[in-house]
């Protein structure tokens, strides 16, 4: 099928999957980062990413740009202890960073300062990117969970309904500190796993080990940490609202009557 889409360049898909899979081990995060934080707990990281949930929404912003800019503020707090005062200018740097990166046209500065009241000055701003990108060692290119469920996806022709679910049940994971072990290919896998068991797709069959890298046994912890996390989504409000939505299928409200409905064998 992709052979006669130029743009799909099949010749060097698999190589380019490979180099994912190199790059996404080299620019992860320390899963523990927060046991050095003299001043920071878990659960202000969690306040903060509703926080730029909402902002990246309302900036209308790719959904890149938001895994992005995650992975550049836990790459940057596992490198950098950070005040409070200065924890929500870590988040609109990484924001802002990653809109400059992903985004056909990024928000101003002045919108950026704009959206935290002020806060910070734009001197602030301009004086945390530069320190952001050098502390990152200018590696801004992190292959997120969307590369490869598009990757995934094809096993499936694109079912517009399974990726819809799987985008939903990816983005939960952001908010929670559990999911930092986890690679990209790894948390994509799992949730487009999950989205075709709910949707009562098809079983996890050799293509999709194929495209995805990953055997069904082990995708199965994440599977269960995300299924754990979807019971409560009061924890992720900001995505859950934004999926409530019939552009995106009413997919977090389908989730909740799932699982209200009965238990998920998976």
């Amino acid at each position: 099928m992709d052979r006669n889409d130029v743009s799909m360049v099949s010749d060097y898909a698999d190589d380019i999957f490979a180099y994912w899979k190199e790059l996404e081990l080299k620019l992860k995060p320390n899963p523990d980062y927060m046991s050095f934080q003299s001043e920071l707990q878990w659960h202000m990281r969690g306040i903060l990413l509703d926080w730029l949930v909402q902002v990246h929404e309302r900036f209308r912003m790719l959904q890149e740009t938001l895994f992005l800019s995650v992975n550049y503020i836990d790459r940057f707090l596992s490198l950098k202890e950070v005040s409070i005062e200065k924890f929500q200018l870590v988040g609109t740097t990484a924001l802002f960073i990653a809109a400059k990166y992903e985004e056909v046209s990024a928000p101003t500065i002045n919108e950026m300062i704009y959206m935290v009241s002020g806060t910070y000055t734009c001197e602030e701003l301009k004086n945390a990117e530069k320190f952001m990108i050098n502390l990152l060692n200018y590696e801004l290119g992190f292959p997120g969970p969307l590369s490869f469920l598009r990757r995934i996806s094809k096993a499936d022709h694109y079912d517009p309904q399974t990726r819809t679910l799987a985008k939903y049940l990816i983005e939960v994971t952001i908010m929670y500190e559990s999911f930092i072990k986890y690679s990209p290919s790894m948390i994509a896998a799992a949730g487009y796993y999950l989205a075709m068991r709910m949707l009562g797709k098809a079983t996890w069959t050799t293509t999709h080990i194929h495209y995805s890298g990953f055997e069904k046994s082990a995708l199965l912890p994440c599977v269960r940490e995300l299924l754990l996390r979807l019971k409560t989504p009061e924890q992720h409000i900001g995505i859950y609202k934004k999926y409530e939505h019939a552009q995106y299928m009413n997919a977090s409200q389908f989730v909740a009557e799932y699982l209200s409905a009965l238990d998920v064998n998976i």
